[in-house]
């Protein structure tokens, strides 16, 4: 099935291949070597060392939030290139995570992959079934293994560990949280506290959040008491259903959870939210979320900790974050990309790849992409920098994300995840819109998703 799995992504992606050659500029007429029979007979793992010119690698990244980050990264590209002279890494912004994907996989299955790459964390199943990258484990020996990784948050790895192998290293990594304006809550204190409700913290359960959400909802003012967003309601709902104690997909890939209670109760309340005491827009887009926010419209919105940047910059009242509410528990889905290398290129481009991933994500580097993107700062190291220190005791929000991982879970992930992404969202869409019931999105996303997995 496998082998079925690749030549169906091959065939679908064969009319844009003309497009990629393009944006490769020809340079490579034919796929790099492999490389990895001689590492291990060599055990030099900085090959590029070797070259006499700067070895050159190619670099795909994404931006999956709003912001300015494409100059956030560019600027960083140039501070490694400007300290390590036997390397030049050429910077190439793909787009958004699906965007980026494709052009990862058309990359790849053309010959000419991309040396380095950060894709979302989900994809790491088809990038193995496409035969796409190497493990990372020599890597990471030589590093010192566990002294290594021990750098990390262990959670960030649940999306990287396939096979008994890492594949992947943490890189922009969040958790959703929830965003409350401190100042909506302080103006209607006397109504949530006979309500039942401290008005001076976020909702800490579903049961609280919908009574915050049906007292703050002013539509004669536009504002709504809490925003589910459009375009990855997919992860966001992932969160309800671990608070729910449930899951949607088998840990080997192969078994449909959808049509489990726990994902059916966590739809209804989605449905309740929406449709029936419309206290959250049926639809709103991503990067419109934290805008509405910001500008008043919301007085609570689910999202990424890597809007906090943008909310904090564009709002004019005093605001929170906190833990999503649970149901019978804290649960949340980590997101994000990691750092992936490419299996069909030069050793000495592979050693390259790594020396500029293990670079981008010090503690130094680590800690300045969270202070500037919102993302998590991935190495606990960076948490200890005095810049770091100074950074979290003025904007104490940054804390909540990475606090939040001890509840967390790893994101789901399966073979042609886009295919999975498409039925997931296109449903979820349906029903925030009203178009079908619970459990009527129920039955469809189990039956799909479940098909999707069985032809893999």
């Amino acid at each position: 099935m496998k082998k079925l799995f690749k030549l169906a992504i091959i065939l679908v992606l064969l009319l844009t291949l003309p497009l990629y050659m393009v944006m490769a500029g020809g340079k490579k007429e034919e796929a790099k070597p492999e490389g990895e029979k001689a590492a291990e007979e060599t055990g030099n793992l900085e090959r590029y060392k070797l070259s006499e010119k700067p070895v050159v690698i190619d670099f795909y990244f994404v931006v999956g939030v709003a912001g300015p980050l494409a100059q956030v990264i560019d600027g960083m590209v140039e501070e490694f290139n400007n300290t390590h002279q036997k390397i030049l890494v050429q910077p190439v912004y793909a787009g958004n995570y699906n965007q980026t994907m494709t052009k990862v996989q058309s990359a790849i299955l053309s010959g000419i992959p991309p040396d380095v790459f950060v894709v979302e964390i989900s994809e790491l199943y088809t990038l193995l079934a496409i035969d796409g990258i190497i493990p990372l484990d020599k890597y990471i020996e030589k590093e010192g293994g566990d002294t290594f990784t021990g750098q990390y948050f262990d959670a960030l790895y649940g999306n990287a560990r396939a096979e008994g192998k890492i594949w992947g290293q943490p890189f922009q990594r969040s958790t959703p949280i929830l965003y409350w304006n401190k100042d909506m809550f302080a103006a209607n204190a006397d109504r949530l506290k006979a309500a039942g409700l401290d008005p001076t913290r976020a909702p800490q359960n579903w049961d609280e959040l919908e009574k915050a959400s049906t007292i703050l909802t002013d539509r004669e003012k536009g504002i709504w008491g809490v925003i589910l967003p459009g375009g990855w309601n997919d992860w966001i709902f992932e969160a309800f259903v671990y608070q729910n104690g449930g899951k949607l997909i088998s840990k080997d890939a192969e078994k449909s959870h959808f049509d489990s209670p726990q994902v059916l109760e966590a739809l209804k309340f989605w449905y309740k939210l929406t449709n029936e005491l419309k206290v959250s827009p049926p639809l709103r887009p991503w990067n419109q979320t934290p805008i509405d926010f910001s500008s008043g419209h919301a007085a609570m919105m689910y999202y990424s900790t890597g809007g906090l940047p943008l909310v904090r910059k564009q709002s004019n009242f005093d605001f929170g974050t906190a833990f999503q509410p649970k149901k019978v528990q804290y649960g949340t889905p980590v997101g994000g990309g990691d750092f992936h290398i490419s299996k069909g290129i030069p050793p000495e481009n592979q050693d390259a790849a790594w020396e500029f991933i293990k670079w981008m994500t010090s503690p130094e580097m680590a800690a300045f992409w969270s202070r500037e993107s919102g993302y998590i700062c991935i190495n606990k190291k960076g948490l200890d920098l005095p810049e770091m220190k100074k950074y979290l005791e003025e904007f104490p929000n940054a804390k909540v994300a990475a606090e939040q991982l001890e509840y967390s879970f790893p994101k789901i992930m399966a073979p042609n995840f886009q295919e999975i992404r498409k039925v997931f969202v296109a449903n979820l869409d349906a029903m925030m819109q009203g178009q079908q019931s619970p459990e009527e999105t129920q039955k469809k996303l189990h039956t799909s998703v479940q098909k999707i997995l069985d032809e893999y």
